[in-house]
């Protein structure tokens, strides 16, 4: 049957029809709606299987890599950054192998969309020494599932399926099973210390020894099943394109706009690739362009003087992939020698900023609001995460984003470092509980001196509004974590009354002055998107400004920066009724001349 699905519901549907039946995960910006759409299959067809978020992708990715070990069919869903903190756990099981099938499904991000890195994902399934398939379309994504999970029960390995942004969220007519036969097979653990706890050395370098014979073997499999029927298809001629994933559609693309005529190859498993096979081919052409991205995944594997592509600068070296890459190369090789269809290189010409911004109402704008008015920017220091929280940054709330966690662990630094300043770091819930809590720990014991600001809302909600531990189980207490790391912990209810907010950091930073360690402050919020609760939090109070108290001092448009508030014609705030959700919380404190007042009409109407 053909079903319209996007690129991470077709992953979704080709798990279930792979009897995956244990999926976990961490949620991240591309990858998220494939572990989402497996819950919502399993609802759907009452179906018998494990699908549940984890802390973090090193115990997501560890729970589904036990199930492999029993014999059950697992994955793993992450984005690509997710990786890093996966990498532990990835590196020794690609020694140690599984019995059922093991996918790792990985979602990379080139050009920077919504991840702090452009990294490839395919370069650490080579550093793993693991096989990696990359789709190039929801259609490619959705039978590459099965295609990995085969290949990961024959050769007893972890194995990758790697789709970017732009295949997890296309949308395509996909062939799918028209049936559900989710026929799971059963786990059952098999005692062999030798494998599954093989130490140091001897037991690691004959696996070690297995790893390389097992990753030969797939080299053989690839040319035989996957790319040797590619070049039988072939005519030789003046230009050979290597390709996978999306660089097989922009380069089959550019070729039809630029009327060039070239074979070109589709590697759906981009590593490992038989190089001495593939280069054996090389001799019937003049040039060879690699067409991948965003490093040099399969370049670096065939290298040979007629290959051309980032690592020559032939290619674009950064970025995602655009046809206009594609053409420059072409141009460069003396293949290219028409008008110029693309002229214009992406994001090089100026365009209005408009830069992301938390939603109105976001309980996370008043706390840094307040923040800012106690602890004073040039006395302090705003360390911060990753998370929806992460755009406090346009009120000049943030100082530092590195990675998951990393602000309590810099505030430490910072403490050292600076020791005169304020250290105030801020935090989300389900970031706290993903990569918080060992620097907590680290800094207790250490008698780190800074306030860190948990902004507990509930919710995962940059990324899909996922639920956290405490949301799905109330013995999860993030007050009781904290206090358990020894830190002084203290709870405040939010209140859209921001004279409250700022008065509970005044209280905090008296005892942050007596303090000798660390200072957790939980911040109980609501997430504006939460449709379960955002209605007993909204006290419907909405606002409008009286043109005759505003003065245009900016105070609300550059430090408050909710997005209703913009100049009108007459240079004067006025408030978009469209975006106003009612919270209220500009009425007090906000504008200095007190412009902001109630709009009582539309107030009662609500």
């Amino acid at each position: 049957m053909k079903q319209t699905l996007m690129g991470n519901d077709a992953i979704a549907l080709g798990m279930i029809h792979s009897n995956i039946d244990m999926v976990s995960g961490y949620p991240g910006t591309p990858s998220s709606e494939i572990l989402t759409n497996v819950q919502k299959l399993k609802a759907q067809y009452d179906l018998d299987l494990y699908a549940q978020w984890a802390t973090n992708e090193k115990v997501g990715f560890e729970v589904a890599y036990a199930g492999a070990m029993t014999g059950r069919r697992a994955a793993a869903t992450m984005k690509q950054v997710g990786l890093n903190v996966a990498g532990d756990a990835l590196m020794s099981a690609a020694y140690i192998g599984n019995l059922g099938a093991f996918i790792l499904i990985v979602a990379d991000d080139p050009g920077f969309h919504s991840s702090q890195t452009e990294q490839d994902s395919r370069v650490f399934a080579k550093f793993a020494k693991i096989p990696v398939l990359d789709p190039s379309t929801p259609q490619d994504a959705y039978d590459f599932v099965g295609l990995a999970a085969e290949i990961s029960e024959k050769f007893q390995t972890p194995t990758m399926l790697r789709p970017v942004m732009r295949v997890c969220h296309a949308r395509q007519i996909v062939e799918v099973d028209d049936k559900i036969n989710f026929t799971p097979q059963k786990g059952s653990f098999k005692r062999d210390i030798s494998r599954w706890a093989a130490v140091p050395r001897a037991g690691r370098l004959r696996q070690g020894y297995e790893m390389i014979d097992r990753i030969n073997a797939i080299k053989e499999y690839n040319w035989e099943k996957l790319i040797k029927p590619e070049f039988e298809k072939c005519k030789g001629g003046k230009l050979l394109i290597l390709s996978s994933g999306t660089g097989y559609g922009f380069a089959k693309e550019a070729l039809d706009d630029l009327s060039i005529e070239a074979d070109i190859i589709k590697f759906k498993m981009p590593y490992p690739l038989p190089k001495n096979k593939i280069k054996e081919q090389f001799k019937n052409y003049e040039h060879i362009l690699v067409v991948e991205e965003p490093m040099a995944c399969i370049e670096e594997q065939i290298m040979a003087p007629n290959v051309h592509g980032r690592l020559d600068l032939t290619m674009n070296i950064i970025d995602e992939l655009q046809k206009v890459y594609i053409q420059d190369a072409l141009s460069k090789l003396g293949i290219y020698k028409g008008e110029n269809l693309y002229p214009s290189i992406p994001y090089k010409e100026e365009i209005p900023s408009r830069p992301p911004n938390l939603c109105p109402g976001c309980p996370h704008r008043d706390v840094y609001y307040s923040i800012m008015k106690v602890f004073k920017k040039k006395k302090s220091i705003y360390p911060s995460d990753i998370g929806c929280y992460t755009l406090g940054i346009n009120q000049g709330a943030i100082d530092t984003v590195l990675c998951m966690g990393a602000s309590v662990s810099m505030a430490s630094g910072f403490s050292i470092a600076d020791p005169d300043k304020y250290i105030v770091a801020t935090i989300g819930d389900s970031t706290f509980f993903h990569g918080g809590i060992p620097p907590l720990i680290n800094a207790v014991y250490q008698k780190h001196k800074f306030l860190l600001v948990i902004l507990d809302n509930s919710v995962v909600a940059m990324t899909g509004r996922q639920k956290p531990p405490q949301r799905q189980n109330g013995e999860v207490d993030i007050v009781k974590v904290a206090e358990g790391c020894g830190a002084e912990t203290y709870e405040y209810e939010y209140s859209n009354d921001i004279n409250q907010t700022m008065n509970f950091f005044k209280q905090i930073k008296e005892k942050y002055d007596n303090a000798t360690g660390p200072i957790v402050a939980v911040v109980r919020e609501f997430c504006v998107l939460d449709k379960e609760i955002v209605n007993l939090h909204l006290p419907q109070e909405f606002s409008k400004v009286n043109p005759e108290e505003c003065i245009a001092c900016d105070q609300c448009t550059t430090v408050y920066k909710c997005p209703p508030m913009s100049y009108n014609d007459d240079g004067k705030i006025e408030i978009d009724p469209f975006l106003c959700i009612g919270c209220g919380s500009c009425l007090n404190v906000v504008c200095p001349t007190e412009a902001f007042v109630l709009d009582e009409e539309r107030s009662l109407k609500k």
